[in-house]
């Protein structure tokens, strides 16, 4: 909802028949038309672009909406996207097995407008309260980026959706380099804004919608790349560790950097039933540890075996 109305998007085979309805939610919503499937599902799997709530058409014969509905219902990070749909007022089966998919709600046409617009304003009212009670339950109060509880779900689903597009996945582990020698030496208060100061340069440098940072634990942080190769994990982990390093926050127990610095772990697979995340996550947890221990400020990278 960055536009600051709420993003509604819709899928109809005859612009015009839904014209009326377009034009009286046009003044409390952004409206989107989406040419064909294609567009909608590419909407709804970006978080940069996915809508408050999602409009499908059901005409027969082909009754596309359906279809299109079960798709985004059987993905793991799709399925909260609220679906409604328009159905022919005779037509009760579909509205049936469209609710049964998971739809939230339908309307019938010929519209009653009054009813279609009190129908749309109450679903797009849930999934905003919705999406704020997800936000609490998913953010870290501290940083403000992802919590571990949200790290664990997405990593879980980006590996099975990796697995099942036949793409690469990577991961990086983050670490304060000495923040426990910082924390001691300027109190815990500071120590608080060096890790809001050091999660908010990371989130200004993954500048795809796709990767997610998330708090790992005290002053280790996560980072999910679907789709990244190595060479591109370990790109990342290098701009990561030069944005930090380029902030400049005084630390007098950095022996020689005399700054705030993070060591990078990084690992790449490409998911496969004879693996699992854990697998990923424990090699980019041994490659931070490897970075560690080759003097810290550094980034380290490894490829899991498939």
């Amino acid at each position: 909802m960055a536009s600051g109305k709420p993003h509604i998007l819709i899928l109809d085979n005859e612009p015009a028949s839904t014209s009326t309805l377009v034009r009286m939610l046009a003044s409390e919503y952004k409206i989107q038309r989406a040419p064909d499937a294609h567009h909608v599902l590419d909407a709804v799997r970006r978080p940069d672009r996915r809508p408050d709530l999602v409009l499908l058409e059901v005409r027969p014969p082909a009754r596309e909406g359906l279809d299109i509905c079960r798709q985004i219902k059987a993905d793991e990070m799709t399925r909260s996207v609220p679906v409604m749909l328009i159905t022919p007022r005779a037509n009760g089966d579909d509205e049936v097995r469209g609710l049964k998919m998971g739809a939230v709600d339908c309307i019938s046409r010929p519209f009653r407008l009054d009813v279609a617009k009190a129908r749309i304003r109450n679903q797009v009212r849930l999934k905003i309260n919705n999406d704020l009670l997800e936000r609490y339950a998913n953010q870290d109060c501290l940083t403000n980026v992802a919590n571990r509880r949200r790290f664990d779900l997405a990593l879980d689903a980006e590996w099975r959706r990796a697995m099942r597009d036949d793409k690469p996945l990577s991961l990086l582990m983050v670490d304060v380099d000495r923040f426990k020698q910082y924390n001691d030496r300027y109190g815990h208060r500071e120590g608080d804004e060096c890790l809001r100061g050091v999660a908010g340069a990371m989130v200004q440098a993954l500048t795809r919608p796709g990767d997610l940072l998330a708090r790992y634990g005290g002053e280790e942080f996560a980072v999910i790349l679907p789709g990244t190769d190595l060479e591109g994990a370990r790109l990342m982990g290098e701009r990561l560790r030069e944005t930090i390093a380029n902030m400049c926050i005084f630390h007098a127990a950095q022996d020689d950097a005399r700054r705030v610095t993070v060591s990078v772990g990084c690992a790449n697979t490409w998911p496969s039933p004879r693996q699992d995340y854990h697998q990923l996550l424990q090699a980019a947890d041994d490659q931070l540890y490897v970075a560690k221990n080759a003097g810290r400020n550094c980034v380290r990278a490894q490829i899991l075996a498939a």
